[in-house]
């Protein structure tokens, strides 16, 4: 008995991806399950965030929304108003707070939200697909997470 006899009639012969094209898919998938293990961690860590550190992380997340360009430090420092004293300082904080709990990153002189962040902020699980975050940004924030790890 060979290959061909132990085949049912009427079923083709499934092929296996070329290699070549099974890495990309692989690392992708991958990613994105990546993505979804960071947008839960995000919801769980969101719920237990104090009102400041919200306000202070909603500002990253709307701004990494709006526009494809990261914010620099000093601009995140000087641009968003709090009120009472020493507002920058506050803030400076609030911002390594956040990065401590993995849900905003510096890179290169930028503050960025992370997935997590994301989450956090916009409770994903709770919004119509229609309003997600684009996956492509979601992929493209965590795999810069990624490569910040790596170095």
């Amino acid at each position: 008995m060979n290959a061909d006899d132990r085949r049912l009639p009427g079923v083709p012969e499934t092929t296996p991806l070329p290699q070549s094209g099974a890495a990309p898919l692989r690392r992708r998938a991958a990613l994105d399950v990546s993505i979804d293990d960071e947008l839960l961690r995000g919801e769980l860590r969101g719920a237990e965030l104090s009102d400041a550190l919200r306000l202070t992380l909603s500002a990253l997340v709307e701004h990494e929304l709006a526009t494809a360009e990261p914010l620099t430090e000093k601009e995140f420092l000087e641009n968003e108003p709090i009120g009472g004293p020493f507002p920058s300082t506050r803030k400076a904080r609030r911002l390594e707070t956040l990065i401590s709990q993995s849900l905003a990153r510096r890179e290169d002189g930028r503050v960025r939200p992370t997935v997590a962040g994301v989450a956090a902020i916009m409770q994903i699980s709770a919004l119509p697909d229609s309003e997600h975050p684009p996956r492509e940004l979601l992929r493209a924030l965590r795999q810069s997470e990624i490569d910040g790890i790596r170095l």
